[in-house]
């Protein structure tokens, strides 16, 4: 494991993930300034991940570059247009803000996800798992931050926010190993024919995340919204988001972990399985203690199967990693998050507490999908 340079990597994930996720503790107040429905808070909040079913034609771009351009320019994008939403003047412009870092965030992610595979060495599982650890802590970390800072400078001031991004480009520029070691003799060795051959497993790894991810952005885009409906303000309303988004952190890091070690499987269908008693728990108890000790529990178990994901789409296909890589990330949370608009909608008509007890019920969907799952043996031999 090349610590040192899985490191910077994992801190652009932590810039990345920061500026993709400052929408969601922001929509209380965008909400109220531009006079929006829950139908359009809900498009809004699935415009970065629809933008991210573009990341399997980006894995096959990326696959073919002899240099990891989209790793910098993914991170430019980001870095200067998410933090302009706070200029924004009416709803369409700020789709199109929203947009155009939606698509750095796309562009990023394939390459970066490879490159974190490769610098991890025979520990794939977990040095994904610490890579995926900054992504989830900039995810953690910004509901807690962003309503503070936007409270103390108004939206007006987001704009500041590129600078520090900005710093970290260089950073990752100057450090990081862009060259593609699958790119030889002016050709990439990438096969995306071969595919053909794991399109199977590849379709089932692909169809758990998405109904996971239905589940997890749900609760991720509506738990603010949920905490204002129950009297919070924005940034007491902050702090589940916040403490959903850390769960995952620990719960992907713990996970990933044992997966190196055991069979992950299991953890796979057992983590999903076991999320939804806490996470429909949570919405019944609204005292303070127990009710984060839920949602950190529900939170964590239903987020923790990230890098196992990852990690088996990789080893089936290592030549077409960025590609492989794509599928149980951004593309299956674009196509979950077509769902958002239609959960909003469902939340203006019964309330957003109803709506979320729907959605702490699905994971029992991929759980029984995920016990089909190929083990790692199998996924090793299959890319021989």
């Amino acid at each position: 494991m090349q610590k040192l340079r899985l490191f910077v990597i994992t801190v652009s994930h932590f810039c990345v993930d920061s500026y993709a996720t400052m929408l969601a503790p922001l929509l209380p107040l965008l909400k109220v300034n531009l006079g929006l429905s829950l139908a359009q808070v809900g498009f809004l909040g699935s415009i970065v991940s629809i933008c991210n079913i573009s990341q399997p034609l980006m894995g096959l771009w990326a696959d073919r570059m002899a240099w990891r351009w989209l790793i910098v320019g993914g991170l430019a994008l980001a870095t200067i247009f998410s933090p302009l939403m706070g200029l924004a003047p009416n709803y369409l412009t700020l789709v199109g803000i929203l947009a155009l870092g939606g698509i750095g965030v796309a562009a990023f992610h394939p390459q970066v996800f490879s490159l974190a595979g490769e610098l991890s060495g025979p520990r794939r599982s977990f040095g994904l798992a610490l890579f995926i650890f900054g992504g989830t802590l900039g995810l953690g970390l910004t509901p807690l931050w962003a309503p503070a800072y936007t409270n103390s400078f108004g939206l007006a001031a987001l704009p500041y926010l590129s600078i520090p991004g900005l710093l970290f480009l260089l950073l990752v520029y100057r450090t990081v190993p862009l060259g593609n070691p699958n790119f030889a003799d002016g050709k990439s060795t990438a096969q995306w024919r071969r595919l053909g051959d794991q399109a199977g497993p590849l379709v089932l790894i692909t169809a758990i995340v998405i109904l996971r991810s239905v589940s997890g952005l749900g609760f991720g885009t509506f738990l603010t919204l949920m905490a204002q409906e129950r009297g919070l303000g924005l940034v007491a309303g902050g702090i589940p988001l916040g403490i959903y988004n850390i769960a995952g952190v620990v719960g992907a890091l713990v996970v990933g972990y044992l997966a190196d070690r055991v069979d992950p499987k299991p953890l796979v269908w057992g983590s999903l399985l076991c999320s939804v008693p806490p996470l429909y728990a949570f919405i019944y108890v609204e005292g303070t203690l127990a009710s984060y000790s839920l949602l950190f529990l529900g939170g964590g178990l239903l987020l923790s199967s990230n890098s196992i994901m990852v990690a088996l789409a990789q080893e089936f296909s290592p030549e077409n990693s960025g590609l492989v890589s794509s599928l149980p990330l951004g593309f299956s949370w674009g196509v979950a998050s077509l769902a958002l608009p239609l959960i909003g909608h469902l939340g203006d008509q019964i309330g957003v507490a109803e709506t979320l007890k729907y959605l702490a019920l699905l994971p029992i969907l991929p759980a029984g999908l995920a016990l089909f799952l190929p083990g790692r043996s199998t996924a090793k031999d299959a890319a021989l």
